[in-house]
């Protein structure tokens, strides 16, 4: 009995170290769900891992990425464009009654459209 006394108290630590749920949000429930709070708790907070890894090697390695993916200030204005049209769809779809994910699909796809159709079909030589 003695030799439990000294052990690690993983409760204890899933209670006062909570980084998923305030990042997570609801997914970080679900995953406790799904998987009891224990495992839920180290998948949730591997995933947040694996993210700051991914974060920190992009930046290690940015100018690399702005190469191969020829990021320049047109492709960041258009992007920032098709963002602000996706945003202003979700409102009008869900001002019509769109369910939230039905509007974020909607949006999407004919983001996805108006994109392609201004940067396919649209001539460059004019």
């Amino acid at each position: 009995m003695g030799a439990f006394k000294n052990r690690l108290d993983v409760a204890c630590i899933m209670a006062t170290i909570d980084f998923a749920t305030p990042l997570l949000g609801d997914f970080a429930t679900h995953l406790g769900i799904a998987f009891g709070e224990t495992i839920g708790w180290f998948v949730a907070h591997l995933i947040i891992v694996g993210i700051a890894v991914i974060l920190v090697q992009s930046l290690r390695n940015a100018p690399l990425l702005v190469n191969r993916f020829e990021i320049n200030s047109n492709r960041i204005a258009n992007f920032i464009g098709y963002g602000i049209f996706f945003i202003i769809q979700i409102q009008i779809f869900i001002s019509f009654s769109f369910p939230i994910t039905g509007a974020i699909f909607t949006a999407a796809a004919s983001t996805l459209l108006w994109k392609w159709t201004f940067e396919t079909l649209t001539p460059t030589d004019v």
